[in-house]
């Protein structure tokens, strides 16, 4: 009886070390991508923009957008690609990269001839292909 015991206790230990070898040797070889993984899911989340101001300014000349857009995250970005959208049409606002750190604002000025409008901004974690996107609607205040 009491040899039946201590075999199945062996045969039982020496299955659970066998088991945990084979688990780290088939996820040991997958943990690399996990950690990017990770890690990109953490810099994602730490990468963080907002628009406090997107305002069409009509006047007697025309349309002024002014757009402030600051970085609320916790890590640098870049600015890549600024559009304007109004009822399917798409205009790109040339920005360059431009390269803001935590706490730091920008402000656009473009003339337009919308008097209302739909604002894309694509921001990326900086040095990185980790891209975003944040969109907001115009408020329009005439001058006259």
């Amino acid at each position: 009886m009491a040899l039946d015991r201590l075999i199945a206790e062996t045969m039982l230990l020496i299955g659970s070390i066998y088991l945990g070898y084979v688990l780290f040797t088939v996820l040991g070889g997958h943990m690399t991508p996990v950690l990017s993984l990770t890690n990109s899911m953490n810099q994602m989340a730490s990468a963080s923009i907002y628009v406090p101001d997107a305002v069409i300014v009509s006047n007697e000349t025309g349309n002024q957008l002014y757009l402030v857009i600051y970085n609320n995250g916790r890590i640098p970005i870049t600015l890549r690609e600024v559009y304007i959208e109004n009822q399917g049409n798409s205009t790109p606002i040339d920005i360059g990269n431009v390269y803001l750190t935590p706490g730091n604002y920008i402000v656009l000025h473009y003339e337009t001839h919308y008097t209302q409008c739909r604002v894309n901004i694509v921001f990326c974690v900086a040095n990185t292909t980790i891209c975003m996107m944040y969109d907001t609607n115009t408020t329009q205040y005439v001058i006259s």
